[in-house]
Parts: C-alpha cells; sequence; structure tokens
C-alpha cells in the first residue's frame, strides 16, 4: 500500500525532474551558443554578452596572467583605482584558464554550473514556501519569463500579417522596447546571461534563504551556533561575489527578524557571525575606492524626472509588469502572504527600488529587482493554481489566459535567445585576437598601455594587460571620477607639450593607435612615428614601447 508520504515524495521528485530535466536543456544550449568561434572572429551568441563579458574578460585576464601578488594591486579598467568589483565569479574564470583551459571553456563552464544550479535551488526554495512541487514548477517558470506587455506589439503585427516566421524568429525584443517605455527586460536576458556576479551570487543567497528558512521555522530547534556561524560565511561570501545578493540577504533577514522575535537570540548570532567577515571583506575590497553616487533618494526609478521620460509611474508600471503585480497583490491579500517575511520582503525590495537607486546607473536597481521578481512569483503562482484548480470551465480558462499574459513576452525572448545565427555579434575580429595574443607575448602581464576607451578595445579585453582608463560607461556606472585621467590620455594621444612628461609620470610601457585612438582622442600618430619604436603594425592598429625611445631617455 502506498503511503501520503511515499505519494508526496514521488510528486517532488516528477516535478523537480520535470523543471530540471526543461531549464537544464535550455540553458544547456543557450550556453553552448553565447561564445562561438568563427572563421572571422570571436561571437557573442547575444547582445548582453556581447556589451557586459567583454570587461569580465578583463577582469578574469587578472587571475590568468598576473603574479598572485599583484592580483589586487590596480583595477585593470582604470590605472590607480583599486579592483574593487565583486571578483568570484571571474576570478574563477580566470584561474581555469591559469590552469591551461582556453578562454572559452573557462567563461562557458562556469556559467553552465551555475546556471544548472540555480535551477535545482529555485525549485527547492520554491517547494519550501508554496509546498507544492507542481506550484513550484509553475514558479520557476514565472521567474525565468518575466516581461511587460510587449508582446501585444507583435499580436498587433501577426493580427495585420500572419506570419510564422514572426513566431518562430520574433522580430525583436519585447521586453526591451525603449520606445514603448519597457524596461524590465527579462531576467535571463539582462541579468542571469551578461551578470555573472549575479548568476554566482544568486544560488548562495538561496541556499541561505533555504537553510534559514527551515531553522526559523523549527524554531531554531537543535540548530547550534557552530551552525550558524557557518551559515554566516554565506553573507560573507556574497560580499566577494555579488553585492546586491548581500543587500538583497540583509534586507529579507532583516524583515525575518520582525516576524520571528521570539528567535531574536538565534538571528543575532547568525547577524554577528555574518556581520564581522562580511565587514572585513568590506573593508578589504571596498573601502577608500573612491567611488560615489550609491544609494541615493530617486523615487519612481525610471519615471524619475531626471530620466526625462514622458509618463506617468502607473503606466510604466503596467507596461513592464502587466498583469504580475496586480496577481501578486490580490494573492498577498486572498492567500495572507502578507503573513510571510520572505514574501513581503519581496514587496520591500520592490518599494526600496523605487525610492532609492543603488547605484550611479539607476538602471542597475534591476539587480535587486530580480530578487523581489523571485519571492513575488510565489503568491502569483499560487493565485494561478488557485484559479486552475477550481472546477469551472471558465476559471481555468482564466487562469490559462492570466499565465499567457504574464510569459508571453519573456518566453518569446526566451526563444529569440537560442537563434544566435541570427542574432549574434562579434567581439573580436580574428586579426585583433592574433595582435592580442602578440602583445601579450612581448609584454608583462603589469605593463601600462596608453590607448582609447573604446568598449571593445583588444588590450584589455584579449591581452591581459592594465590600461590607463577603460570603457567610460563602465567607470560611471562604478561611480569613478575617471575625467583628470581622461584629460591626461587626450593629452599623450594627441602629442601635446607635457605628452612625454605625462606618460614618465604613469608609467607607460607601450602606445597602442588605431582608429578609435584617431576618431575618440585625436591620436598625432605622426607624434609617435618620430619618437617611439613602432614595434607591432597589424589589424589597422600600431604599438609603441615607450621605453625603448631611439635617441632619447625616457623621462
Amino acid at each position: 500500500m502506498i503511503t501520503d508520504e511515499a505519494t508526496k515524495r514521488r510528486g517532488f521528485v516528477r516535478a523537480f525532474a520535470a523543471t530540471l530535466a526543461f531549464w537544464w536543456l535550455y540553458f544547456g544550449l543557450l550556453w553552448s551558443r553565447m561564445l562561438v568561434e568563427r572563421s572571422d572572429g570571436l561571437y557573442a551568441g547575444w547582445r548582453t554578452v556581447w556589451a557586459d563579458w567583454v570587461v569580465h574578460f578583463a577582469y578574469a585576464n587578472v587571475f590568468a596572467y598576473r603574479r598572485i601578488g599583484e592580483w589586487f594591486s590596480t583595477n585593470p579598467i582604470f590605472f590607480g583605482g583599486g579592483f574593487n568589483y565583486p571578483f568570484v565569479a571571474d576570478g574563477l574564470s580566470g584561474l581555469l584558464m591559469r590552469a591551461g583551459m582556453e578562454r572559452i571553456g573557462a567563461f562557458l563552464l562556469p556559467s553552465v554550473v551555475a546556471s544548472l544550479i540555480l535551477v535545482a535551488l529555485l525549485f527547492i526554495f520554491y517547494e519550501s514556501l508554496l509546498r507544492s512541487p507542481k506550484i513550484a514548477l509553475l514558479a520557476c517558470a514565472l521567474f525565468f519569463t518575466n516581461g511587460g506587455v510587449g508582446f501585444l506589439d507583435l499580436a498587433a503585427e501577426l493580427a495585420r500579417e500572419p506570419a510564422l516566421s514572426a513566431l518562430l524568429l520574433p522580430p525583436r525584443e519585447y521586453t526591451y522596447f525603449p520606445e514603448q517605455h519597457i524596461w524590465w527586460i527579462n531576467i535571463v536576458s539582462s541579468e542571469l546571461l551578461p551578470q555573472r556576479a549575479l548568476l554566482f551570487g544568486m544560488p548562495l543567497g538561496l541556499t541561505a534563504l533555504i537553510l534559514l528558512r527551515r531553522y526559523a521555522e523549527s524554531g531554531f530547534e537543535g540548530v547550534s551556533r557552530a551552525r550558524l556561524a557557518a551559515l554566516g560565511a554565506i553573507p560573507a561570501a556574497l560580499v566577494i561575489t555579488h553585492m546586491h545578493s548581500f543587500l538583497a540577504l540583509v534586507v529579507l533577514c532583516g524583515i525575518y527578524l520582525l516576524y520571528n522575535r521570539r528567535n531574536y537570540p538565534q538571528w543575532l548570532f547568525f547577524a554577528a557571525a555574518a556581520g564581522v567577515p562580511s565587514l572585513a571583506l568590506f573593508a578589504l575590497f571596498y573601502a577608500g575606492s573612491g567611488a560615489g553616487g550609491f544609494i541615493e533618494w530617486y523615487p519612481g526609478w525610471l519615471t524619475h524626472p531626471g530620466q526625462r521620460r514622458d509618463i506617468s509611474l502607473w503606466l510604466f508600471l503596467w507596461l513592464n509588469w502587466g498583469t504580475f503585480l496586480p496577481l501578486a497583490a490580490v494573492s498577498l491579500i486572498r492567500f495572507r502572504y502578507y503573513r510571510d517575511p520572505l514574501v513581503i520582503g519581496g514587496v520591500v525590495l520592490f518599494v526600496l527600488c523605487f525610492l532609492f537607486r543603488f547605484q550611479p546607473n539607476v538602471w542597475d536597481n534591476t539587480k535587486l529587482l530580480t530578487w523581489s521578481h523571485l519571492l513575488l512569483c510565489v503568491p502569483v503562482a499560487r493565485y494561478l493554481a488557485h484559479l486552475w484548480s477550481k472546477p469551472a470551465p471558465i476559471s481555468r480558462c482564466v487562469a490559462a489566459a492570466l499565465l499567457i499574459f504574464t510569459t508571453a513576452s519573456g518566453s518569446l525572448e526566451l526563444l529569440r535567445m537560442t537563434r544566435t545565427e541570427a542574432v549574434a555579434h562579434r567581439m573580436w575580429s580574428r586579426d585583433e585576437i592574433a595582435l592580442a595574443e602578440a602583445f601579450r607575448e612581448i609584454s608583462e602581464p603589469t605593463s601600462l598601455v596608453l590607448c582609447s576607451d573604446y568598449h571593445h578595445h583588444w588590450v584589455p579585453g584579449l591581452s591581459g594587460r592594465q590600461v590607463l582608463l577603460g570603457y567610460r560607461g563602465w567607470l560611471a556606472s562604478y561611480g569613478l571620477d575617471y575625467g583628470p585621467v581622461e584629460r591626461d590620455i587626450r593629452s599623450m594621444l594627441g602629442g601635446g607639450p607635457d605628452a612625454e612628461a605625462l606618460m614618465a609620470q604613469y608609467g607607460v610601457d607601450f602606445a597602442v593607435i588605431g582608429n578609435f585612438e584617431r576618431r575618440d582622442f585625436n591620436a598625432n600618430e605622426s607624434y609617435f612615428d618620430q619618437r617611439h619604436e613602432l614595434i607591432l603594425d597589424q589589424a589597422n592598429y600600431k604599438v609603441y614601447s615607450i621605453q625603448r625611445q631611439p635617441g632619447s631617455d625616457r623621462l
């Protein structure tokens, strides 16, 4: 005779296996196409990977090529600044490269593993809150298919001119639709693929929440201080893995303490066990970084007047979240989720993101909104399952319609991401890759290179050599003041009267002049031809040695 416990266990295994099978297959397929070498160069399979992974390559190069004692000596894309970016994900890829793995494998393998772990932990987390494997499966689907009402644009196009090809290859991104004020981009597209720190940080945060939930529900019975101290290592690890996940965990634990005051001694001990190493790591890697513009009052988020977007907050919420937020609100009341600290934590994180900006680039609030979305999928999945469970056919029709409306834009995005043959972007040409390898052979890991800040410059991204100034968009998002260095670079590349003195002051070892140095910094090529030794001339770039000046001594 099959017991209820055995039936529940079998139901859990089936739903867990179905979730893993689908999402592991999807992420395995997706990641296998995200970095591909073709005959003419290295390609990224998706726009956001093309945009973000250049800097991740630069960070990984630090661990791949520099001596251990030099890893944190300076920021690889901002000379003189501290290396204060959460480094665990890129450090792992760099160490794999150092061990002999080629770059593509060193980046894709950890990403695949982190994605698979995330899917498994996400299901376990949802099942622990929802007490239903089937609804946990649904919640996982809701999490990965977020998106607003952009799909209605495609529906209108298909109504005018039906075309199967538009469904097989959606003609645009429908969760990134600036013309329609849609900026809440699908989480896989905007966060999990490009944001390597978040991809590694979310499994850590989920592990902490799963264990803390289990301990709190048992009244911390049988939970020793040693176990709590060990658990405190997870928030500490998040400090150097993903700061936004650390901040989200702090907020959620604080709310949990308010709901669970009878166990406050255990919570305070956990806070101390997590807080001491977290503060130590923060002081070690981030204190004195010179960064500014973090945590600022900014009501309205992307509808703030400073964003110069003529749209009301309520319309913005509808366009970007569609039926998701109304469903969450109804379920919050209907199923009394206001009594659940984690669901309320999701609400609090959402509100905070619309009151403050947590990084100079206000769009980066999405890293916290991702955690809010993760938690609010709980009441949304519960309400949809409730509608589906009713015997009336109309109720099931409504549930199906709401599910489609909530996930259509995100689903179109997930489909479009797999069509890399149509949406891939070249990162570097074959000639640039060969140039970077040649330059690496004749330079030292800490050689300082004078070049432009072009987003896809081969020097920081491929050669692994230190540049004076990386892409200014990244530096601005970190809150770094790069103005003085930029002015000095213009003077040096332009061959100004103080160019030699400035190069000596910074200790420049090499100068690179290519199309972007000429276009963006008015580089004076003849100045370097006359004064410095040309050591490489290929792929439309010239590389000069500043130390080996013919006929003169270096200042």
